[in-house]
């Protein structure tokens, strides 16, 4: 990325030598890809014939930014890269895919609506949630796309819900998401129900566990106030054409997860928020008000009742980028500004467990693996420890917010306590890289992802190149 607004400009940083572009997945030389490192392997594939050969999807155009399974199938929620100035309003699709017959479908939310996210039941329905500016909406799909009911979200009470900053900034206390993203909704199961998270127009955070009827209808089981509503600030950029990590709107997200027993998991990010000052001031629960920079996560009960909010110090400017349930705990991930190097390699990847008795505040963990670091997502491994997907080898300008075109995936073994275990070596796609998405296949895993993306400065002379290769892949533990 360019720099901020308030600071002044510096030359974008960019790769020495510009790989050639090459848009075909298969130019990534993943079979075989993943290798030992550090006395262990993940590898892609294998198998003793005649089993049936490992998932190997491409999603040409697209990024794959989350991947989950169910039985006899997958599901991928592939997005479009799109400029700065359309970042508000996301393009995605849902790609599902048949296992024994590899059919695909694709599902496309209708003109004007923006896909958001998707959930997969139990009983194989997925129910994906659509936003326009102002409007929610819920769509119950078939495994194979076809509607089975959609209906509308509404919420009366949102437009008095608590709101204790700048008045100015609401732009329409009735909308139920924010005036700057749309992308501010995340949804989970709960068995054939559906729990969802979202940012109000008044900037409040709620939790609600949705019941959709036959006729079509969204009936509201319970409701929850996460968060009230407060002033958050923009980040602003001199100049660029791309924003790889989605830090412009990441003071916007919200990240939930809901576990096997029904807990609920909801995780916010303070920076360029009054966030804090607002959750003390509101519920008065005693955290520490001086945390510059972190998290808040807070859990529910299957009923919605607020159990405890923990407070996560970064310590250093950082960004949230994934939650999950690991085991009794929340673990939460990202990237932080560790420090502001000359050569942009100051940012690292963290990681922080909450437990569910632990201390009200605690520190995050910085994971520097290699350059700059990133955790886009966390799964739960068989023996207590986490697999995680992110990025690394990237740059950031140190006096602004651009990235680097070049960044190779990161694929890695954290402990029980989130300490970094060991790397996973990937082969690296052209240009820009990441895994975004881990889930269980059939004893493997599926990684989510893209390869040959652009840096912040990729596209700033040619449009044509904002793009990238999209796929999922089948890895053996």
């Amino acid at each position: 990325m360019s720099n901020m607004l308030s600071t002044p400009h510096t030359a974008p940083l960019r790769s020495p030598q510009r790989r050639t572009l090459l848009r075909a997945i298969a130019s990534l030389s993943l079979p075989g890809a993943l290798a030992a490192c550090g006395g262990g392997s993940i590898s892609f594939g294998g198998g003793v014939d005649p089993a049936p050969a490992p998932v190997n999807q491409t999603l040409p155009g697209t990024a794959a930014m989350k991947v989950r399974t169910f039985n006899g199938g997958w599901a991928v929620l592939a997005e479009k890269l799109l400029p700065l100035a359309n970042v508000l309003r996301p393009e995605r699709q849902l790609v599902l895919t048949d296992a024994d017959t590899l059919r695909t479908s694709t599902y496309k939310p209708p003109a004007g609506w923006s896909l958001l996210d998707f959930a997969v039941h139990p009983s194989t329905d997925i129910t994906v949630v659509l936003g326009t500016d102002r409007t929610v909406r819920l769509v119950r799909l078939s495994r194979h796309g076809a509607t089975l009911a959609q209906g509308d979200f509404t919420d009366a009470l949102a437009a008095t819900d608590p709101y204790l900053g700048d008045p100015q900034q609401i732009r329409d206390s009735t909308a139920l998401l924010p005036h700057a993203t749309r992308d501010a909704a995340r949804i989970s199961a709960m068995g054939e129900d559906v729990i969802m998270a979202l940012r109000t127009g008044r900037n409040a955070v709620l939790a609600y566990r949705l019941r959709q009827t036959t006729g079509g209808g969204v009936q509201t089981v319970w409701r929850t106030l996460v968060e009230p509503g407060v002033t958050i600030g923009s980040v602003f950029l001199t100049s660029g054409t791309f924003d790889p990590f989605g830090g412009l709107v990441n003071q916007w997200h919200v990240h939930l997860d809901v576990d096997d027993r029904g807990a609920v998991a909801i995780a916010v990010n303070l920076n360029v928020t009054e966030l804090l000052e607002g959750h003390i001031d509101y519920f008065k629960d005693g955290l520490d008000a001086s945390v510059a920079s972190g998290v808040l996560v807070t859990r529910l009960d299957a009923s919605g009742a607020r159990l405890r909010t923990t407070l996560v110090d970064t310590v250093q400017k950082s960004e949230l980028h994934a939650l999950r349930w690991v085991g009794n705990s929340v673990v939460v991930g990202g990237r932080v500004r560790t420090e502001q190097s000359p050569d942009g390699h100051g940012w690292n990847g963290y990681l922080s467990v909450v437990q569910d008795n632990g201390p009200a505040l605690q520190r995050a963990l910085p994971l520097n693996v290699d350059r700059g670091d990133v955790i886009l997502d966390i799964a739960p491994m068989r023996d207590g420890r986490m697999l995680l997907a992110g990025a690394t080898g990237y740059w950031q300008n140190p006096a602004g917010a651009s990235i680097s075109e070049e960044a190779a995936p990161l694929l890695a073994i954290a402990d029980a306590q989130g300490r970094f275990v060991r790397r996973i070596a990937v082969t690296p796609g052209p240009r820009h890289n990441q895994l975004r998405s881990l889930a269980p296949w059939k004893g493997d895993w599926l990684l989510g992802g893209l390869a040959n993306g652009p840096g912040t400065h990729t596209a700033d002379g040619n449009p044509a190149l904002l793009f990238a290769d999209g796929f999922v892949r089948q890895a053996a533990a």
